[in-house]
C-alpha cells in the first residue's frame, strides 16, 4: 500500500513521459504538419539544386632519400640521418593542396567552363562570381569557394594521396584537378631546387675548410718524413708517423665525401624530374554525383518532428497558463516578455552582461 499523496519512486518521471506523449498526440496535426513540411522542403531543395560532378585523382609522393655522401659523412662522426625528408610525407602534400599557396594560383588561372550563356573562358573568380569591392577581396572569396570544392585525403597504409574536385561542370572539374597536380609539382620542384642550392653552398664552404685542413695535415706529415728518414727503428717515431698518416687519411675521406656531396647537390639543383607519381589521372566523370535524396529527406522529416513537438509543447503550455499558480504564471509572463524584448533588441543582454562584469570587478 502506498500512502495517500505519496508517489512511488519513478512515478513522477513516468507521469511526465505519459503527459508528454499525450500532449504530442493531442497536437498530432501540428507535429505531423511540421514533419511533412520538413520532409517536403528537403526533397524539393534537393531536387532543384544543380547537379555537381567530381573528378578524382591520386598520386604518391616520391620521398627523396638523403644523399648517400652526406649520410656517409654523418656516419663517420657517429650521426644517423633520416632516410627520407619529413616535409615530403603524404600528409604534407594533402595539407599543401588545400593551402592558400596553391589555391591562390588556381583561382587566377584561365579555364574553360560552361555557363548559362554558353561556353566561356575565364578565371575561377569569374566562374564563382565572387563578390567584393576590390580584386583582392573577390580573389579571397573565390579561394574560399574553391577550398569548399577541393578535398584531399591520405591513405596511411599505402601513402597515396587522393584528390577530389567537385563543381557543376565536369570538364572544369578535370581542369582544376590537373591544375592542382601541376602546381603541386612545380611548388615541390622549386622547394627541392632551392634546398639543393643551399646544400651546394654549404658543401662548397665546407670543402674549402676541409681542403685547408687536409693541406695542413699533409704538410705536417711531409715535414716529419723530411726530418726522420729512417724512423722504423724508433717506436715513438713510428707511433707519431702512424698518427700523422691517419689524420691525412681521415681528412682525405672527408674531402672525398664532401666532393661527392657537392656534385650531387649540383645535380639536384638543376633536376626537373617530377617529385610525385600520379597513380590515377583526373578523368571527366560520366555521371553526376548522387543527390543523397533519402538521407536528406529523413533529415528534413526528423527536423520537422522536432520543430513540431517544440511548437506543440509551447502551445500547450501557453494554453494552460491560467491553470498554473499565480506566482509561476506571473514569472512565465515576465520571462516571455523579457525574451521577446531581448530578441528585438539584442544589444540589451550584452549591456547587462558588461554591467554585471564591471560590478564584480569593482566589488572588494
Amino acid at each position: 500500500m502506498t500512502a495517500p499523496g505519496h508517489n512511488p519512486p519513478g512515478s513522477q518521471e513516468e507521469i511526465s513521459l505519459l503527459g508528454l506523449a499525450n500532449l504530442l498526440f493531442r497536437h498530432r496535426m501540428v507535429v505531423l504538419g511540421a514533419a511533412l513540411f520538413g520532409f517536403t522542403a528537403a526533397v524539393v531543395l534537393t531536387l532543384v539544386a544543380p547537379r555537381v560532378y567530381t573528378a578524382h585523382s591520386s598520386f604518391m609522393p616520391q620521398t627523396r632519400k638523403a644523399m648517400a655522401s652526406i649520410s656517409g659523412l654523418a656516419a663517420q662522426i657517429g650521426l644517423a640521418l633520416p632516410a627520407t625528408e619529413g616535409g615530403q610525407s603524404p600528409a604534407f602534400y594533402s595539407d599543401l593542396l588545400e593551402s592558400r599557396a596553391i589555391l591562390g594560383d588556381v583561382v587566377t588561372g584561365s579555364f574553360e567552363f560552361t555557363t548559362d550563356a554558353g561556353p566561356s573562358r575565364g578565371t575561377l573568380v569569374d566562374y564563382y562570381r565572387a563578390k567584393g569591392r576590390t580584386p583582392a577581396l573577390r580573389r579571397d572569396a573565390a579561394i574560399r569557394d574553391l577550398a569548399d570544392d577541393v578535398t584531399a585525403s591520405t591513405v596511411q597504409r599505402t601513402g597515396v594521396v587522393n584528390l577530389s574536385v567537385t563543381v557543376r561542370d565536369p570538364a572544369l572539374a578535370v581542369q582544376i584537378n590537373q591544375r592542382l597536380l601541376d602546381l603541386l609539382n612545380q611548388f615541390n620542384l622549386r622547394t627541392r631546387q632551392s634546398q639543393a642550392a643551399e646544400e651546394r653552398r654549404f658543401t662548397e664552404r665546407r670543402m674549402a675548410e676541409v681542403r685547408q685542413d687536409l693541406r695542413t695535415a699533409e704538410d705536417r706529415l711531409q715535414r716529419f718524413l723530411q726530418r726522420n728518414r729512417d724512423f722504423r727503428n724508433s717506436p715513438e717515431l713510428t707511433f707519431q708517423a702512424d698518427r700523422l698518416e691517419r689524420e691525412v687519411e681521415m681528412q682525405q675521406q672527408v674531402f672525398t665525401t664532401l666532393a661527392q656531396a657537392f656534385e650531387q647537390a649540383k645535380i639536384e639543383e638543376v633536376r626537373d624530374t617530377p617529385v610525385i607519381t600520379v597513380v590515377q589521372r583526373p578523368e571527366a566523370p560520366a555521371r553526376p554525383d548522387r543527390r543523397g535524396l533519402v538521407l536528406r529527406a529523413l533529415g528534413g522529416l526528423l527536423m520537422g518532428l522536432v520543430i513540431g513537438a517544440a511548437v506543440a509543447v509551447w502551445k500547450s503550455y501557453a494554453a494552460n497558463l491560467h491553470l498554473l499558480p499565480s506566482s509561476e504564471a506571473a514569472e512565465f509572463a515576465a520571462l516571455r516578455r523579457q525574451a521577446k524584448r531581448d530578441l528585438l533588441r539584442p544589444w540589451g543582454p550584452l549591456a547587462r552582461l558588461f554591467r554585471r562584469s564591471g560590478e564584480r570587478r569593482t566589488d572588494p
